[in-house]
């Protein structure tokens, strides 16, 4: 058994959070992916109109991979509401103001970029437009993470990082199922409707105040 070790979890948000100037996307990708546990290549096709903020949850379309036969929905969780917010102030830094272009549709947008690329809507809308690899940016967290520990041997994986944050959710509930269903990977609307819809709004209060506590490292970014 892998021990899960909330350290090894904060050690990887400031380190994510210490690359992002440098791998812009990248860095809030695997953010992303721990706090959805959606697959990378699920992720990546994510776009700004899924995110519902109205009813606080992101809508994922059947189609987005092809053994996803239903619709599914993730639930905003502060933790996850702060990285949103994270992600949509990048484009506020020099040189990535397309991304604020009320029609770029991709939440992680890609790099490999000309202006005159960004101002043709065909390929803002393109599959070309948004994020590609990230086989860069994983030797530099590692190493990072690796160097910020002082453990030579310590191992990146999103899989057991994945794994902390939902553990130490859910302590502090002591499993209540009406809170920490939200969570599974797979959440279908009906299982949203049950256990974590409007009725339950104080249910949903009670969840922003007390899991945050525990995560205070995840906050916004300054300006």
């Amino acid at each position: 058994n892998i021990a899960i070790s909330q350290t090894e979890f904060k050690l990887f948000w400031e380190c994510s959070e210490q690359l992002s100037e440098q791998f812009p996307f990248k860095a809030e990708l695997h953010q992303f992916m721990i706090l959805t546990a959606l697959r990378k290549q699920e992720a990546l096709k994510i776009k700004k109109s899924y995110i519902d903020w109205n009813e606080r949850v992101i809508n994922i379309p059947k189609g987005i991979e092809k053994n996803r036969k239903r619709d599914q929905v993730i639930v905003i969780t502060p933790e996850l509401e702060v990285l949103l917010n994270n992600i949509l102030d990048i484009g506020s830094r020099p040189g990535l103001d397309f991304y604020k272009m009320r029609d770029f549709p991709w939440l992680f947008a890609t790099r490999k970029w000309s202006a005159d690329k960004y101002f043709n809507k065909e390929f803002r809308h393109s599959s070309k437009a948004r994020l590609g690899g990230d086989e860069k940016y994983v030797p530099e967290l590692r190493a990072l993470m690796r160097a910020k520990s002082g453990d030579p041997e310590l191992l990146y994986s999103s899989k057991v990082l994945r794994k902390t944050y939902i553990t130490k959710s859910q302590q502090v509930f002591a499993g209540r199922s009406e809170i920490t269903s939200q969570m599974s990977r797979h959440a279908s609307i009906d299982t949203l409707n049950r256990h974590y819809n409007k009725p339950n709004i104080e249910t949903r209060r009670e969840y922003a105040s007390e899991v945050s506590k525990i995560f205070p490292f995840i906050r916004r970014r300054s300006a």
